[in-house]
């Protein structure tokens, strides 16, 4: 098992450097990286569509930071290749291992996080932090109830 994942990866190592050769000509440009940028954050992406703990939801986040990452311009190329490899090397490791693989990468992964969220809103237009919701209270503490005797 462990010889046939050495030679899956020698075999997509192989075919990331003969595309790397055979695409260099290939001009990616921020309109075409902010259109899939746009369909991945949006209602129909990942993050919409799988609930956190749905096992299918990583391998969706890989499929499309590979699909960003094909799309990028050379300004985001970087940001987007350490983060693909990243969420690669998440989805590899064993559930016991994943808080490593995070612990191991956190700075990398927050400073290219906040490359690509900078990146989306100079470039894109797009704001892509998450709002979390503002719990409300559910009692108004300027209403004051008449006293009775």
């Amino acid at each position: 098992r462990l010889i046939h994942r050495r030679w899956r990866f020698l075999l997509v190592a192989l075919t990331l450097s003969l595309c790397g050769a055979a695409c260099s000509g290939v001009e990616h440009t921020s309109a075409d990286f902010c259109d899939k940028l746009v369909e991945v954050t949006g209602p129909s992406g990942v993050e919409s569509a799988l609930v956190p703990g749905d096992p299918a939801r990583i391998d969706g986040v890989v499929i499309e930071l590979a699909e960003l990452h094909d799309r990028a311009p050379e300004e985001i190329s970087n940001t987007t290749r350490t983060l693909l490899s990243f969420f690669r090397t998440y989805q590899r490791a064993a559930r016991d291992e994943r808080r490593d693989v995070i612990a191991n990468n956190e700075q990398q992964l927050e400073q290219a996080s906040a490359e690509l969220r900078q990146y989306a809103l100079d470039e894109c237009g797009l704001f892509l932090e998450r709002v979390v919701p503002t719990p409300r209270p559910t009692v108004d503490p300027t209403i004051r109830a008449p006293i009775t005797d």
